[in-house]
């Protein structure tokens, strides 16, 4: 072990590039060459915990690995960066959130400011994956990416991301939220998640059935799966006793062939005798009012009572 490159390499290699004080000497690590490593600016400290065995920039696990070494045993990735973990994508969030329990045993040290801790007794070690990285189990993750959202739309965000992007399902939410006794977002929350389980899959069609209660409209159907000439197609928003449809369009419906597809599905809706309306995100945002007045005329005129 001479070679400080080939030894910086190797153990590298082996550790992943990040590795605890305790993995450093079970890899056949002295103490006295982790100090000449060190010295010689082949590896960089984390703390007084472990070790970057390398010199460059650390990035997804690497960072987070290094993340937990500095928060100390015990300590586990949660929420946002937990999901990311998991696979989410999409989700801008610089920081790395951990969580502890409310026994932890702080080293007196501060945190980088790229670190969150956060101290619970809401959850425990079997809300914990026990494979990989240490990180919260999805449907937790996503529900303290929630409880720890800085707004109450974020918060709903966390909820449906993971959902689109299949990482949880919808009573697993409604499951883990149960669990929930007390916090400002909660009662919000659990009406979001109900929505989901009704097969809402967007925060713009969580906005839509908001806009329908209000109003007070019959709640339609969600996400109905139907066979049309162009192929299969599910619909936003369906109240089939009336035989009318609703398809909320986002940002992606801009785009041509996206707008294409979209038009020759509802002109197949509308010859097969349903009402099939077209809503852009710009008019639910913007004057909803005027749409809403017209939905519920033409829900009239097909035989509700209102």
């Amino acid at each position: 072990m001479t070679n400080r490159s080939e030894v910086a390499g190797r153990l590298c290699l082996e550790l992943d590039g990040v590795a605890t004080l305790a993995e450093l000497r079970t890899a056949g690590v002295s103490r006295s060459l982790r100090r000449s490593m060190i010295r010689a600016g082949h590896w960089r400290p984390i703390g007084a915990k472990g070790v970057v065995l390398h010199t460059g920039p650390l990035v997804g696990e690497q960072a987070w690995r290094a993340a937990l070494v500095r928060v100390g045993p015990g300590s586990r990735l949660g929420g946002v960066t937990a999901l990311q973990a998991h696979g989410l994508t999409g989700f801008d969030e610089p920081r790395t959130h951990i969580w502890v329990s409310k026994s932890f045993t702080k080293d007196g040290r501060d945190l980088p400011d790229g670190i969150v801790l956060h101290e619970t007794r809401r959850w425990g070690a079997g809300d914990c994956t026990s494979v990989g990285i240490r990180r919260s189990t999805a449907p937790v993750a996503a529900v303290q990416a929630a409880l720890w959202a800085v707004s109450r739309r974020q918060a709903a965000l966390c909820l449906v991301m993971p959902l689109q992007q299949r990482l949880v399902r919808a009573e697993d939410l409604v499951a883990e939220l149960d669990r929930v006794a007390r916090h400002e977002f909660r009662a919000m929350l659990r009406a979001v998640a109900a929505d989901l389980l009704l097969g809402v899959h967007s925060l713009n069609e969580l906005d839509f059935a908001a806009e329908c209660r209000l109003r007070g409209l019959p709640e339609p159907s969600r996400q109905v799966r139907r066979r049309l000439s162009t192929g299969g197609a599910v619909l936003d928003a369906f109240w089939d006793r009336f035989g009318v449809c609703v398809e909320v369009n986002g940002v992606g419906h801009d785009h041509l062939v996206t707008s294409m597809r979209d038009e020759v599905r509802l002109a197949d809706l509308q010859t097969r005798g349903e009402a099939a309306l077209p809503l852009s995100v710009l008019t639910l945002r913007v004057d909803p009012e005027p749409f809403f007045t017209s939905l519920a005329a033409l829900l009239r005129s097909r035989g509700w009572s209102g």
